[in-house]
């Protein structure tokens, strides 16, 4: 008979109004915590960062984002590197939008003092700005 493997499913999600542009910004990271609940938490884990869902809103003239998912503040190591989306305009309203990323890259605890990872999503359009509005991981384990 086989063995029943189980999947957990965690999201994290960051909102704020963060102002992009056609760069990357050391202050325009969203930080998002991988959620684990307490009685989880340990030193060593690891799991898949399945999706990033992004949305945005006061669009002007930017048609994709681009996204990088790091493991540290200033933005050098990199868990998902740079991967570029067209952004979904609203229906009812052309200035607000989403992307979505499917990643499927494996996370885990680099920090041995810390026993929630923390990743930092890095935003940037291809012409234009864009204010992003909230950003939401969801990863398994």
């Amino acid at each position: 008979m086989p063995t029943r493997i189980t999947n957990y499913l965690h999201t994290s999600q960051t909102t704020g109004t963060t102002a992009l542009t056609t760069a990357y910004g050391t202050a325009r990271a969203h930080t998002l915590a991988t959620g684990l609940p307490p009685w989880q938490q340990s030193p060593d884990w690891t799991g898949i960062l399945e999706t990033l869902n992004i949305h945005v809103h006061a669009i002007v003239g930017a048609t994709k984002l681009t996204v990088r998912v790091t493991s540290d503040a200033a933005g050098n190591e990199s868990i998902l590197p740079d991967t570029e989306a067209t952004i979904s305009t609203g229906i009812g309203a052309a200035t607000t939008g989403s992307v979505a990323f499917s990643a499927g890259v494996g996370i885990s605890n680099i920090n041995p003092t810390q026993t929630d990872t923390i990743v930092y999503v890095w935003l940037k359009t291809d012409a234009g700005t864009a204010n992003l509005i909230n950003s939401t991981i969801v990863w398994r384990e």
